[in-house]
């Protein structure tokens, strides 16, 4: 029997809904949105179970659900629904930050996912528009199966990039989302064969999923695919080493056989999406994952944070002048996080203070090496070469020093503690004029604006 809207409990041709989320105030607000228009019936329950409670006697042209409920998760309804055969179109209506069920959810045939949070107007009319366009596309799935010319009418309609094949593998089909998605129009694809398709996806001409339906999965996997799932006579399966806009992609497709009213092969459909932008997002909230796994395994071995072990050792130095146990404050937070640039500048201020002063060089090095651009640290690192150039008589420290201050003022023109280093160190290199230039130029910029002097 063919989809047809209407077919459902309303019996009037209006659009039937069944809408499933556990927020009360949710549903009400959707219903009452959804059915503005007078073209849309939506009944509600609070839970999945009750829908599949509803399921049993009444069907609906449409299903929305929420993901995260009670006793039963959006998915696990969706899964159920299919397994049972059913394929009213379902959209999954779910938080911010859930890409895993993205792709959860298209892989077990679920026709849109909408992610809430967004703008309430904007929100529902997306949700509208959603609604009507899975109907449609059903019923363009429907109607494939006993279409031949009608077919391509239908694909060019549909929201997703798709493109369809006669059994020589030649381009009948190739819709506007299609065009959108690779940039290449129909007429330049259409009654071309030898994978001329494959060419704006992966550079070359290749088989693509819509050619492995009846392949092995080892073949498949041979040209890059991955999380393979077969469907009746489809073929799911994604495959991260395609290329859009000459960069790097992941796309999800679906590739399903055409066949006549008696079962005959004609053809072969597939849809594409990029859903980059997903695996990125899952790459990136793993990544935060490993980040505050190894973090809390530091803080229960420290007791404290990268973040409350810094404030501790600023603290002692800063207010209480005690450089030693500030000194392991920061040797705390560097093991914790080697990469910490202002905790091995402030070790190197306290190793400075202690007069260890090769030790607080290697610190302000190391510092510079994480972050060439941080005046205090070019400036701490230029009072150490100097005090150190003092107590062993080594010329060659004033000179580094003095290109240290240097680096101050190519930073910080209006240093006036740079200025006036400089100057001690050109005077300790015998470069009288040049050091007097240096205190002239920290006295007026003293004049000028008093506030100036800081380190």
């Amino acid at each position: 029997m063919e989809f047809e809207v209407g077919r459902s409990i309303t019996g009037d041709g209006m659009i039937s809904v069944l809408f499933i989320d556990d927020e009360p105030a949710l549903l009400e607000i959707t219903r009452l949105f959804l059915e503005r228009s007078g073209e849309l019936k939506v009944e509600t329950c609070r839970s999945a179970l009750d829908a599949l409670e509803i399921l049993k006697s009444r069907s609906f042209d449409a299903i929305v659900s929420d993901y995260e409920m009670p006793m039963m998760d959006g998915i696990v309804l969706l899964k159920i629904l299919r397994a049972e055969g059913d394929n009213t179109p379902f959209i999954i209506f779910t938080g911010k930050g859930r890409e895993h069920v993205v792709v959860d959810a298209l892989n077990n045939r679920a026709d849109f996912y909408l992610s809430k949070g967004q703008d309430p107007k904007a929100q529902f009319s997306e949700l509208d528009r959603m609604i009507r366009q899975a109907i449609n596309r059903r019923i363009a799935e429907e109607s494939l199966r006993v279409a031949d010319r009608r077919m391509v009418d239908i694909i060019n309609h549909l929201p997703d990039a798709t493109f369809a094949i006669d059994r020589e593998g030649t381009v009948i089909s190739w819709n506007k989302a299609m065009e959108d998605l690779t940039g290449i129009p129909a007429a330049d694809v259409i009654g071309k064969g030898n994978y001329e398709y494959s060419i704006p996806f992966y550079g070359t001409r290749r088989p693509l999923l819509v050619d492995l339906i009846g392949r092995p999965e080892e073949e498949i996997r041979a040209l890059s695919y991955q999380n393979i799932r077969r469907d009746g006579n489809s073929l799911v399966a994604e495959n991260p080493s395609g290329m859009r806009n000459g960069k790097p992609a992941v796309f999800w497709s679906r590739a399903t056989l055409i066949t006549d009213r008696k079962g005959n092969v004609i053809g072969a459909i597939e849809s594409i999406r990029d859903i980059t932008d997903i695996r990125k997002a899952e790459r990136e909230q793993k990544a935060e994952a490993a980040r505050e796994k190894q973090t809390g395994m530091f803080d229960r071995i420290f007791g404290k944070s990268t973040a409350s072990w810094y404030k501790k050792g600023v603290d002692l130095y800063y207010k209480q002048g005690k450089f030693l146990e500030a000194v392991s404050c920061f040797d705390r937070v560097i093991e914790m996080d080697p990469t910490h640039v202002n905790a091995w500048t402030e070790k190197g201020i306290c190793l400075k203070e202690l007069g260890r002063y090769d030790e607080a060089v290697q610190c302000f090095n190391r510092a510079l090496e994480l972050n060439g651009r941080t005046p205090s640290t070019y400036y701490a690192l230029g009072e150490t070469m100097e005090k150190l150039g003092k107590e062993t008589g080594d010329i060659s420290l004033f000179e580094k020093a003095v290109a240290c201050f240097d680096r101050v003022l190519e930073m910080e023109p209006d240093n006036v503690n740079a200025w006036n280093y400089r100057g001690v160190c050109l005077k300790e290199l015998g470069k009288f004029e040049e050091a007097r230039r240096s205190f002239d130029k920290a006295q007026m910029i003293l004049r000028v604006s008093p506030d100036k002097a800081h380190r």
